[in-house]
């Protein structure tokens, strides 16, 4: 595990880490790909009140990748800019020492770019965790310490500089009502390294900006070091989309 190159299969020079940021238009983009993929759900006749996790994302994958990525009925969500989407596929987190690390979603990109990019190519995607948010399972201890923590101890999204947090809201829960006060206090700011609480995202773009007003972003320190002497691990970004499924 020690030797250059082992862990990651390329030569510590052929990479560098992190990973370019993603432009925030992926994370509008996602999004839209999301609500779209709920919107089917339901016109298919879906009890998303009564479906459990596995049940929902597996649900949401299929509509992602068999027909919104498929049929390219939403601009820019094609196989000209995406790879796949896939559910639980497993990757190794940051030191190589968990080899089964299984994020819910994950959304593959292709770049358009002359020289190759100086990236992990496995690990460069947008990784998305799904958590069901109700009187079972708390925004606390489900969301955040089982849940978002997995960014910040490098289980997930290690290599980028963003990552996506899924909630399956039930019972009315908000984020301004729920997820804020949980992460308020004092031993899980400590524990997710909190710089920023969940604040609404504002885009550039005027046409965007009631779509992006439905997402909220958190920054958190990550204290573990990159393996191949690429330094501290940089702060990353959390997205967070709580979207209603009474």
């Amino acid at each position: 595990m020690g030797s250059t190159g082992f862990f990651t299969g390329v030569a510590a020079d052929d990479y560098d880490l992190p990973h370019p940021p993603l432009d925030f238009r992926v994370i509008l983009l996602v999004q839209t790909v999301l609500c779209r993929a709920f919107e089917i759900l339901r016109e298919q006749g879906r009890a998303l009140a009564d479906a459990d996790e596995d049940r929902i994302t597996a649900d949401l994958r299929a509509v992602i990748e068999n027909n919104l990525l498929h049929t390219g009925a939403i601009p820019g969500f094609n196989r000209v800019y995406y790879e796949y989407v896939t559910r639980q596929a497993q990757f190794e987190n940051y030191n190589g020492e968990k080899l089964a690390k299984a994020p819910d979603l994950c959304f593959k990109l292709r770049h358009d770019e002359v020289e190759p990019r100086r990236v992990l190519a496995a690990h460069d995607a947008l990784f998305v965790e799904c958590k069901p948010v109700d009187a079972r399972h708390p925004a606390g201890s489900k969301y955040c310490d089982d849940g978002l923590i997995r960014f910040i101890i490098g289980d997930y999204g290690w290599a980028m500089q963003e990552g996506m947090m899924l909630a399956y809201v039930r019972d009315g829960r908000t984020i301004g009502g729920h997820l804020l006060p949980a992460m308020q206090k004092v031993n899980r700011m400590a524990s997710l390294a909190t710089t920023q609480l969940p604040a609404p995202c504002e885009s550039d773009n005027p046409s965007q900006k009631i779509q992006a007003a439905s997402i909220y972003a958190s920054k958190h320190r990550r204290s573990f070091h990159w393996r191949d002497g690429k330094g501290a691990a940089t702060e990353i970004t959390i997205y967070h989309l709580w979207h209603s499924c009474a």
